[in-house]
């Protein structure tokens, strides 16, 4: 079957997508577009591909499909003109800064039948918590009590002007660029946020934006959660994540190794789960190992490529809501880092 010929838009971070398909037996990246031609001549001669302008690439039926990379504030606007264009489009998280705006052209794009997909939430669940998932059904683990989830790096970044100096644009700065990735997984596991509060610092930063940041989450039914985020951490891991959750008859651990030297690649390439829980009586403990293909955060490129070819979502994708619900959490830790007093989540 022929690869599904993709436009990437947005080379700051696209570049490394480009890079990404270039072995992808389902997608081929035939064109690139930046603001900056330099940039976007310079990487269509390093991975043989041609340069357009947005309007050209939503204007050409020999583009399937649109990668879109651009900066979060605003990018619902440059989604709505893909989708005005028929043209499927894979984004990363965050999918907007504005949850209201979020919603709306999602659920545009689902009217129409043009599939939309981001990393962060999946569109389909990923392989680990479809297990926790499954644990959660199979040994009658009850209501979620609290969880701890977590991950860091080690940046020492300086101020240079872009959206990631706006404390507006990028609030709780290691939050909303890397915990992301936990508050999708804990809406998933632990249902509706109602209320929020953050705690960030500034320790080694350049910017005017925190590096360290921890975000604490009341859920819907009682359930306690926090978020742990930071780019202050050298141990020689990056990213790493870890989550804790405790449900009224068990609890489920996650660890995912970053990359380092101390550590094999085939360790830091899987997610581990463990679970210890009490079912009819009977302590339990199981664990289970999925692929680093199949974790949270990454780019469901198959997933994508069928749902282009089907020409709509795929069956028990993500719900548009579900997407907005992540954003009106960031956009809830956004006032509680203004107000330093815990914020409701608000869904549009």
């Amino acid at each position: 079957m022929d690869r599904i010929r993709c436009a990437v838009v947005g080379l700051r971070f696209g570049e490394s997508i480009v890079k990404q398909l270039q072995d992808n037996a389902e997608i081929c990246v035939v064109k690139v577009c930046d603001l900056d031609r330099e940039k976007a001549d310079r990487v269509a001669a390093e991975y043989n591909c041609g340069t357009a302008s947005l309007d050209e690439l939503l204007a050409d039926p020999g583009i399937d499909a649109v990668g879109l990379y651009t900066p979060p504030v605003g990018r619902a606007a440059l989604i709505k003109r893909c989708v005005e264009s028929g043209k499927p489009v894979m984004t990363t998280k965050p999918l907007e800064r504005d949850p209201a705006a979020a919603l709306e052209v999602l659920r545009f794009a689902r009217s129409r039948g043009v599939p939309v997909h981001l990393n962060a939430p999946s569109p389909l669940p990923c392989g680990e918590l479809r297990q926790i998932d499954l644990w959660k059904q199979k040994y009658a683990l009850g209501r979620p009590v609290a969880v701890r989830w977590e991950t860091y790096v080690h940046y020492r970044e300086q101020a240079d002007g872009r959206w990631l100096d706006d404390p507006d644009q990028c609030p709780a700065a290691p939050v909303f660029r890397l915990g992301i990735y936990g508050i999708a997984e804990l809406i998933h596991l632990m249902g509706r946020p109602e209320e929020v509060q953050v705690f960030a610092s500034r320790i080694f930063t350049g910017r005017p934006t925190p590096d360290n940041a921890e975000l604490s989450i009341r859920f819907a039914g009682g359930a306690l959660g926090s978020l742990f985020a930071s780019f202050c951490v050298n141990d020689g891991h990056s990213y790493p994540s870890a989550m804790t959750v405790h449900y009224e008859s068990g609890t489920v651990k996650k660890r995912q190794y970053g990359p380092a030297f101390a550590v094999p690649k085939a360790q830091f390439d899987r997610v581990e789960l463990e679970l210890d829980c009490v079912c009819d009586g009977q302590c339990i403990h199981e664990t289970f190992t999925t692929s680093a293909e199949e974790r949270s955060g990454s780019y469901q490129w198959r997933n994508f490529a069928e749902a282009v070819r089907r020409g709509s979502p795929l069956p028990g994708e993500v719900s548009p809501e579900d997407v907005a619900l992540g954003i009106a959490v960031i956009d809830a830790m956004r006032r509680s880092e203004v107000s330093g007093r815990p914020e409701q989540v608000v869904l549009p």
